[in-house]
């Protein structure tokens, strides 16, 4: 229906903030304060990779060896000791697809060097205009991406540093926008209860200005109507990349060195990230993940926790909005001698929207 192929349109350029503002209502912060959703580009770059992460309420920025540490936090790939690779999907509503590949080699026994592709694609949308409501036979599409080169080391025995450099690329219809942005990371070992601190800013580069051919115009001077026209170009406004910072930790409850039991044969950890951004709210993100001799994964999260604060009165007010996103899921992991397969699924909750089913392949070799 040419309905559902406008909606389609509109649903993929408002998804993510649609997303935070499901998480959002009123769209303002506590207090009365005006939220700052819907004021950076490419948002794109805030939907999560990895079955893993999602199915953590996305807290996985104090995780190594972990290959979506190319997204979440470029320290982490440091610690993986051999070739691997990584593919994940997504699939919204409206037809709306988002992948991520990943490939990490070891330059060393302490350093790593990774490779990203993350895209966002639309599929076919047939255009419309007022003369022609149902269609004109044209059609376009709406696609984003980015590539990214991730470099990283352990710095000592207990910390680890990372950055990861970037291309960033939208596109709709004739128009498009690119931008450099670069990501640097941290992970260190504490060696305090277990408790593993990560750290990650992402997203840090220029402004989106989206440029193209239906933005040229032919300008006739209205005085001197006689004068050759003169090609112009209507400027567009420049926005920002959703600039975030994540902050998180991480311990084992249950395992080798677990806090509560030892055992060889189980693990239970748990994680927690605090996230601030350009464009959204102060937010907490908690997960936990238990393991069966390392080849059985259950886990479960709950990210979207709002939280936000009141320095002038010195009181500290957390809340959580009723739509906040639980998240839960599992994997398997099993070396076959000629490579590490794992294999991962997720389901995540957006409250008014339909729930989200992301899967992940990985292999080490």
């Amino acid at each position: 229906m040419k309905t559902h192929i406008t909606y389609r349109s509109l649903w993929f350029v408002l998804l993510p903030t649609v997303c935070v503002l499901a998480q959002d209502p009123g769209n303002q912060r506590s207090g009365g304060e005006v939220s700052r959703v819907g004021t950076s580009s490419a948002q794109f770059l805030k939907i999560g990779v990895g079955a893993r992460s999602a199915a953590l309420g996305e807290a996985l920025v104090s995780v190594s060896g972990d290959l979506s540490s190319l997204y979440w936090n470029p320290s982490g790939i440091a610690s993986l000791k051999r070739n691997a690779a990584m593919a994940s999907r997504i699939d919204f509503l409206a037809d709306v697809e988002h992948n991520f590949f990943g490939f990490v080699h070891p330059l060393s026994s302490t350093s790593a060097l990774g490779l990203s592709l993350t895209s966002l694609s639309s599929g076919n949308i047939e255009v419309t205009t007022i003369a022609e409501p149902n269609g004109t036979g044209t059609y376009y599409d709406v696609t984003n991406f980015t590539v990214g080169l991730t470099y990283a080391r352990f710095v000592t025995d207990r910390l680890l540093l990372g950055l990861t450099v970037k291309a960033v690329h939208e596109s709709i219809f004739r128009e498009s926008a690119t931008s450099v942005a670069f990501d640097v990371g941290s992970i260190l070992d504490t060696g305090l209860l277990g408790i593993k601190l990560g750290m990650a800013l992402t997203n840090f580069g220029a402004d989106m200005r989206m440029k193209g051919p239906d933005l040229e115009r032919g300008f006739i001077d209205p005085d001197n109507p006689q004068t050759p026209s003169v090609d112009t170009e209507l400027q567009t406004e420049g926005w920002p990349l959703p600039l975030s910072f994540r902050l998180g930790l991480s311990t084992d409850l249950i395992g080798e060195k677990g806090q509560i039991a030892a055992t060889k044969n189980n693990r239970m950890t748990v994680f927690a990230d605090f996230v601030d951004s350009n464009d959204a709210l102060l937010r907490g993100n908690v997960g936990a993940e238990y393991a069966l001799y390392n080849i059985v994964f259950l886990r479960g999260g709950y990210h979207g926790l709002a939280m936000t604060s009141d320095i002038a009165q010195a009181n500290f007010n957390f809340s959580t909005y009723e739509t906040a996103s639980y998240t839960y899921g599992g994997g398997l992991r099993y070396d076959f001698g000629w490579g590490l397969v794992t294999a991962d699924y997720a389901l995540s909750n957006y409250g008014r929207l339909e729930d989200t089913h992301i899967f992940t392949l990985a292999l080490g070799f």
